[in-house]
């Protein structure tokens, strides 16, 4: 077994490592000819960099809307939630150093999860819109896939040539690994059809 300091350490050395490599791939993007290519391109086409910084921002503001709202679009019967992921409304003043708040609180938190194998059955009978639990969980996927896509596309419609290719490579990591994922989770033995 490792000491705290071992391990500490190994963590420092991990850490300049991934530094290391970022930095790696990111002079590597400097020096691939089409990422300047694509750069070029972008300067060159002004309209389509807007259109496309337009529809990356869309991309965002819907992802963190759905995100955001969801838990209050799709009511979950109370059996599935927690008492501590139940909805509650409050009034009254919020004062403390520093900040001041005045008005009606309105609290929505949930907490769910499901394993990859469970939700594609959902898509796959049909679940995924008849049944509110798949539904909430359904739009929070899709806002989190917007958000995740149009984050990235502006910073790639933003960033220099190595940074390009650096986050080119982080979205086809994730990507790619997601997609795995959802094609090859199973059941377990005593997961008994739950998810």
């Amino acid at each position: 077994m490792r000491s705290g300091f071992a391990r500490s350490l190994l963590d420092l050395f991990s850490r300049i490592g991934i530094i290391l490599l970022c930095l790696l791939l990111i002079a590597i993007g400097e020096w691939l000819p089409w990422m300047p290519a694509v750069q070029r391109f972008q300067e060159a086409h002004s309209p389509i960099n807007q259109a496309l910084t337009g529809i990356t921002l869309a991309m965002i503001t819907l992802g963190v809307l759905l995100l955001a709202f969801t838990q209050f679009l799709v009511r979950v019967p109370e059996s599935r939630l927690e008492t501590k992921a139940r909805p509650f409304k409050a009034k009254g003043i919020l004062k403390r150093p520093g900040s001041f708040f005045s008005g009606i609180f309105i609290s929505a938190g949930f907490s769910d999860e499901a394993r990859m194998w469970r939700v594609r059955k959902a898509f796959r009978d049909g679940e995924w819109w008849s049944v509110p639990r798949w539904r909430r969980l359904t739009l929070m996927m899709l806002g989190a896939i917007l958000l995740f896509y149009g984050l990235f596309g502006l910073l790639f419609l933003l960033s220099p040539p190595g940074l390009k290719f650096l986050l080119f490579l982080v979205v086809v990591y994730a990507t790619g690994r997601s997609i795995y994922a959802f094609m090859v989770d199973r059941p377990f033995r005593n997961d008994g059809g739950i998810g």
